[in-house]
């Protein structure tokens, strides 16, 4: 089964689940007696007749006449929408949905366009913002909630983190070439999403932990799209193993996607984000001389210390427990170690041309096999590891940890050869063990291409 965080997939699946929501035409809503019903039932009215601006003059005023009128909250945020002028199914024609990963969606969107959608969606998203804090702080009536347009709001919010991607694009150095022919920048999503650092990664962060924000406290509306890309649905899961499953998951993304004061936080953040949309660059990203060491199951896979920190692509060779992530999801067991169960992984094409250990062996079994196979066996002797991490040595010289993780982090950054390999060696350990001269000058070069500004 495939794990995988691909936006534009992502926007589709959301835009198919879509039911009375932020873009849709709006219900009849209920009509009692008072001021704040009159205005909003008025407020209606001219929302089918698609005379806007007077909407938005009978909804403000309803929530005038009673700030917790939740039905004037609902009216007035999706004629925000309309008044914005944004037009969802305008906005997917500019998304690469045929499976192409050569095109960085939007990317074909004029100046123009995308500067009215940029400032177009943050106003309804600075709205939808306002409605949902007086929701979640018990200021609205409760007849209608967020949750009503929490899935509209996902695909703004993902449509938001398109245009970042789309704005950074001319600092990406792999977006700088232009097709004679075509005229467009020859990048992919993946080569933007690598090519991020500091402040630009931390507005992606930011973007997407909202969409996962929504998601994990709306779980309902993201049941069909979790079906697609979450282990263990199918029809093994009641609908509340479901509910469970999808909100966990969308809660550990959330955590995922958290930025921090630390900029190498945001960016081993951001490297998480990556291997789970497919586009890991397959380099040493940790310090440690080995490549994609990890797969993202909330354990420690190359024995380090540390969990997750050089990611692996999430592939379709994955084969996960499936049994034991549904009795977990029941069980409200709903760690990310309790719903990403594996039960053994394989090289894809991509991983088939990666020597992870550096020992001069491709796609090796060492590299994919699991010390002890059976996940109940690797949690009774606490050992997760893979093959190939159990002969690797970390911290040789038995340094207190903050220390080593210091000087790890600070070979991470070298790409100029400061530390030389023997320093790395008898300092770092781990896979550095296993290069040669010429293995170390070509790690400099792919960490050249990966800082370059």
């Amino acid at each position: 089964m495939k794990i995988k965080l691909s936006i534009c997939f992502f926007c589709v699946l959301i835009l198919g689940i879509v039911g009375c929501n932020l873009f849709n035409p709006t219900d009849s809503a209920n009509i009692d007696s008072g001021d704040a019903n009159a205005l909003t039932y008025e407020g209606y009215l001219k929302f089918r007749e698609n005379n806007y601006p007077e909407a938005e003059y009978y909804f403000r005023k309803a929530i005038e006449a009673d700030s917790s009128h939740s039905e004037a909250w609902y009216g007035l945020a999706k004629t925000t929408l309309n008044l914005q002028g944004i037009n969802s199914f305008e906005l997917l024609k500019y998304v690469n949905t045929d499976g192409s990963r050569s095109t960085m969606p939007i990317s074909k969107m004029d100046e123009e366009t995308a500067a009215r959608y940029q400032g177009s969606i943050d106003a309804v998203i600075d709205f939808v913002r306002m409605f949902i804090t007086y929701d979640t702080t018990g200021r609205l009536d409760g007849v209608i909630n967020y949750r009503k347009i929490s899935d509209g709001y996902m695909l703004l919010q993902m449509f938001k983190t398109m245009l970042i991607l789309r704005k950074v694009m001319p600092s990406i150095p792999a977006c700088m070439s232009i097709n004679a022919v075509t005229g467009e920048a020859e990048c992919s999503l993946g080569d933007i999403l690598n090519g991020l650092h500091g402040n630009k990664s931390v507005e992606v962060l930011n973007s997407l932990n909202e969409a996962f924000t929504t998601c994990a406290n709306n779980p309902e509306a993201m049941g069909s799209v979790a079906s697609q890309f979450l282990p263990g649905f199918g029809d093994m899961l009641s609908p509340e193993g479901k509910k469970v499953t999808t909100s966990a998951s969308c809660d550990a993304m959330r955590s995922v996607t958290e930025t921090s004061d630390d900029p190498d936080e945001n960016e081993k953040a951001l490297s998480t984000v990556i291997s789970f949309s497919g586009y890991s660059q397959s380099v040493d990203e940790d310090g440690d001389g080995c490549n994609d060491e990890e797969i993202i199951d909330g354990q420690d896979n190359d024995g380090d210390g540390e969990i997750d920190e050089d990611p692996r692509d999430q592939s379709d060779q994955y084969s996960y427990d499936e049994m034991s992530i549904a009795r977990n999801a029941i069980t409200h067991q709903t760690g990310a170690e309790n719903l990403l169960i594996i039960n053994s992984v394989a090289p894809n094409d991509k991983y088939m041309n990666v020597d992870i250990d550096m020992d001069g062996r491709k796609a090796n079994n060492e590299e994919w096999d699991f010390v002890y196979p059976e996940y109940r066996r690797r949690v009774e002797n606490g050992n997760h590891k893979f093959k190939f991490a159990e002969n690797l040595v970390f911290n040789p010289k038995n340094l207190p940890f903050e220390t080593y993780m210091e000087r790890k982090l600070a070979v991470a950054k070298d790409y100029e050869g400061k530390y030389s390999l023997k320093y790395r060696k008898e300092n770092i350990g781990g896979c550095w063990v296993n290069y040669s001269k010429d293995d170390f000058l070509k790690a400099l070069e792919a960490q050249r291409v990966r800082y370059e500004e």
